[in-house]
């Protein structure tokens, strides 16, 4: 099993945006689509269950509520101002009750959490990003934040782990506290 990996600079991920943004899809919606997918990945780090189920009406304000539907807790996140622009230019002419991320098989459904996997596994597969999907997003959302607060108390609470050490290997801080390690280590 691979096991998938944050992206870990901010050039990548405008290498994605720029992707999803231009070429991730024939038709220009569904390219918006993608794109705010992957935007609200990284903008929000919920799991992509919950992200395909959001409605118009659960961004109209500042803050997303959803019950996080691995923990059963319920989670409001603030979205940055940024990204809170986008979304508005989105959702301009969609109803409250319409799903984010429609599905192309029916107008009252959204896409599956499959369909968003592969949008993303091919839009980092033409960038050139190895092990990236949609969970990437979510740890995406936790390193930027950690590197931007060094609050992992803070990460650990916003992305539901049960401690801190779980959220420091989640997010790949173990790993490149390894990797560093090993760069130094003299050898035999």
């Amino acid at each position: 099993m691979v096991v998938v990996e944050p992206i870990r600079n901010r050039d990548d991920v405008q290498l994605m945006i720029e992707y999803l943004t231009f070429h991730s899809a024939v038709k220009e919606s569904d390219r918006q689509r993608n794109l705010m997918l992957f935007l609200s990945g990284v903008n929000l780090g919920f799991r992509i269950g919950d992200i395909v189920k959001l409605k118009v009406k659960h961004v109209k304000g500042w803050h997303v509520q959803i019950v996080d539907e691995k923990t059963d807790k319920p989670t409001k996140r603030k979205m940055p101002k940024k990204f809170k622009n986008a979304m508005r230019q989105y959702i301009k002419d969609k109803k409250d009750e319409d799903f984010l991320f429609p599905s192309r098989n029916g107008k009252h459904q959204h896409i599956k959490p499959n369909t968003a996997y592969k949008i993303i596994k091919k839009a980092a597969e033409e960038v050139g990003l190895e092990n990236i999907a949609t969970h990437s997003m979510r740890k995406t959302f936790g390193l930027f934040m950690y590197e931007q607060t060094k609050d992992v108390a803070l990460i650990m609470d916003l992305l539901n782990h049960s401690s801190q050490s779980i959220s420091l290997r989640y997010i790949g801080k173990n790993q490149d506290s390894q990797d560093r390690a090993m760069t130094k280590f003299q050898g035999f």
